[in-house]
């Protein structure tokens, strides 16, 4: 093989290494574009987010110690609260019973066609 031959096979080799490194560099390109896209999205909907959030919390107030409020200030809270907790202590034990009585109603031979041999 004639010296030249080498030549335009290293040429050759070197243009498609060129082309192929062209090819990912486009192609990473292409992907940086659409993560820049995506980081903007993602920006927007952070923003929104933060002011749901800030929209949903509800300032603190600072209270005072039980120990410097009115004794009956603190008792109708104290009252309030133990009223509240025996209502949600009552709907669980209702919704109990209720889960209960549909549990032990149901008709046992509603699946009777599933023990049954052929």
């Amino acid at each position: 093989m004639p010296w030249w031959s080498w030549v335009l096979i290293w040429v050759g080799l070197v243009l498609v290494l060129l082309a192929t490194l062209a090819l990912i560099a486009l192609w990473l390109y292409r992907k940086l574009i659409a993560l820049l896209a995506e980081f903007e999205r993602l920006s927007e909907v952070q923003e929104e987010l933060v002011a749901r959030a800030e929209a949903l919390v509800a300032p603190y107030e600072a209270r005072q110690p039980a120990v410097a409020r009115d004794r009956a200030q603190v008792e109708r809270e104290r009252r309030t609260i133990a009223a509240r907790r025996a209502e949600r202590k009552e709907r669980r034990r209702d919704e109990r019973l209720a889960h209960a009585r549909r549990i032990t109603t149901a008709d046992p031979m509603q699946y009777a066609h599933l023990a049954r041999k052929k």
